[in-house]
């Protein structure tokens, strides 16, 4: 998980450097990767409890691709919230986290 902090410290660095708002919300996407769906689906009901809307596709056979979005900034402390929450999440249920993205906004 320290590897995805400390990318959050450098995506803030280049988002102000693209003079993105950095204050205002907008759609936050994470990504995860599981060897099995039932996994997957069950990391989606726990992440929905939490607030964010989840989608799981399937890949091959058994494993699946999670995506969770949620409404948020992206300063720093919002986005180490939200990854410690979600590689949490999909940690306890045996997936890979793999990242989050956002939609710059400027202004």
């Amino acid at each position: 998980m320290q590897t995805h902090l400390t990318c959050n410290v450098e995506q803030y660095s280049q988002r102000i450097k693209m003079r993105d708002n950095v204050d205002a919300p907008r759609e936050v996407e994470h990504f995860a990767n599981f060897s099995a769906i039932k996994d997957a689906r069950a990391a989606a009901a726990a992440l929905e409890q939490l607030g964010y809307s989840v989608t799981v596709a399937r890949r091959m056979v058994f494993r699946a691709t999670l995506r969770a979005t949620q409404q948020a900034t992206v300063d720093v402390e919002t986005a180490d919230r939200m990854v410690e929450e979600v590689f949490g999440v999909v940690a306890g249920h045996h997936g890979d986290y793999d990242g989050w993205g956002a939609p710059l906004v400027q202004g």
